[in-house]
């Protein structure tokens, strides 16, 4: 377990954000992030039908997935701006890969899931993803963070070296672009925040790293509970790091007032 003065760094507000509709600046993949954001807030939206999970590690074992785990600490990629958030500069964290051969048509026999995560008190970090079948990234950190913690500890998402095209050329090219008055790579090296509820936001959870950090809340939390507070993106050797911040619903935030 990870020693107890780690303690879970995180930024609670005591009124949820002020709820309008953003403008579609960003079209289709903004529309994409907006369903998912509203999945996260309204556990009544009948078009979301993940649940939370139940897979275990022993459920893998059980398949023949190939699975690793040893003792590590937070990759370079990551580690100052995880070590500013109050995460422990120490080799305390799971340090896992789960794979396995993929089934199925010819072309993809063969193939590998490959899951290289690593996990600890209130910390998902991904540093590799690859999927052809078989359960879903989120089913699978979850599974891995349930032995060194709680997973309804989780408080920050962290995917290192992106190179999902979906995503990367999104964040790339529409994002850091002229229109918003950046670029790639980023004159200024500094994290960029993406606060909540707006176009940037949302297009950012309408991609395919998006979609991951939305189910992995969802299938560790009840909906309407929890929900992805802002994103934080920025540039390490030209290779795109994100981050996903994961808050309580505030109370007062629940239902109507908050959607």
């Amino acid at each position: 377990m990870v020693p107890s003065k780690q303690s879970i760094p995180t930024i609670t507000p005591d009124t949820p954000p002020t709820i309008s509709t953003p403008a579609r600046r960003y079209g289709r993949i903004q529309d994409s992030g907006a369903i998912r954001q509203r999945w996260l807030e309204d556990p009544t939206d009948p078009t979301c039908k993940i649940q939370p999970s139940t897979l275990t590690v022993d459920d893998l074992i059980t398949a023949h997935w190939y699975i690793r785990t040893t003792k590590g600490n937070i990759p370079f990629q990551v580690s100052r701006n995880a070590f500013a958030l109050g995460y422990a500069n120490e080799a305390i964290y799971n340090e896992t890969v789960t794979q396995n051969l993929a089934k199925g048509n010819l072309g993809v026999v063969g193939c590998e899931n490959i899951y290289d995560i690593l996990v600890g008190k209130g910390l998902v970090i991904a540093e590799g993803i690859f999927r052809i079948d078989g359960p879903q990234f989120s089913q699978i950190a979850r599974a891995r963070m349930q032995e060194i913690a709680d997973p309804q500890s989780l408080r920050h998402f962290y995917v290192c070296d992106i190179v999902n095209m979906h995503t990367r050329k999104f964040v790339q090219n529409v994002l850091y672009s002229p229109r918003n008055g950046l670029t790639w790579p980023p004159v200024c090296r500094d994290p960029r925040i993406w606060e909540y509820n707006t176009p940037e936001y949302q297009g950012l959870l309408g991609t395919r790293i998006g979609k991951c950090a939305v189910y992995l809340v969802l299938e560790i939390f009840p909906r309407g509970t929890y929900y992805i507070a802002r994103i934080v993106t920025w540039d390490q050797s030209c290779s795109l790091e994100i981050r996903f911040d994961i808050e309580p619903i505030p109370v007062s935030g629940c239902a109507g007032s908050f959607l």
